[in-house]
């Protein structure tokens, strides 16, 4: 027998969501996608065998999380676009396969922030649950479950966002500033920059003009 994450009426993982991700990679990558012979699947996953309880236990939580087949250990399509993304498809099904989960999915639509104070969170948890026993006893579990999941969508949307090197030097230079003769004002197109007068920033901009020549 193996225990699952139950208040409620709400079922919720108790894997985290990289480990889950780590899961559907060998699953999709090692096995092809469907699994033949389960022992060695579980012996893969790093168990002695698939009658493991927590072999059990992990895979209630992969089939819970939407990436894998509720009868078969056959990998779903959120399964394989998690162990071979493309552009930004990773980020947004580790964003599904949070929110499949309707007790994270309805905390975060009342919570509105990734790291709940373990008042606001517990209050939530009861109130969303209806289980005031449970929800007192076993919130700061739940809620660590919860903040490790919320912080992977977020560091994956962090991870998705464009780099661009001016970012955290670009001012706005539409109005007068005062003249400091230690800076490097540079302004051109979408550029508006004052930066550290240095050699480096001085190559940078060069390398920026060159690139803005070869563009012209």
């Amino acid at each position: 027998m193996f225990c699952m994450g139950k208040i409620g009426t709400f079922e919720y993982p108790e894997m985290k969501v990289e480990e889950a991700v780590k899961v559907a990679e060998t699953l999709v990558n090692d096995f092809k996608k469907q699994v033949n012979d389960i022992n060695t699947f579980a012996s893969a996953l790093g168990h002695k065998s698939a009658n493991s309880g927590t072999f059990l236990a992990k895979m209630s939580d992969v089939r819970r999380f939407g990436l894998m087949d509720k009868r078969d250990y056959k990998a779903t399509k959120r399964a394989e676009i998690l162990a071979n993304p493309i552009g930004n498809e990773k980020q947004q099904a580790i964003k599904e396969m949070v929110f499949e989960i309707p007790l994270f999915e309805k905390l975060n639509s009342r919570l509105k922030t990734k790291s709940p104070t373990p008042e606001q969170f517990r209050t939530q948890l009861i109130e969303v649950t209806g289980d005031r026993e449970k929800g007192s006893k076993e919130a700061e579990k739940i809620r660590k479950i919860y903040i490790d999941a919320i912080s992977v969508i977020k560091e994956e949307q962090q991870k998705e966002q464009p780099t661009d090197p001016f970012s955290n030097m670009t001012q706005d230079l539409a109005t007068p500033q005062q003249c400091n003769s230690d800076l490097i004002l540079f302004r051109a197109g979408s550029y508006n920059l004052s930066l550290p007068k240095d050699d480096a920033n001085i190559q940078v901009l060069i390398t920026l003009l060159e690139n803005m020549k070869t563009k012209k």
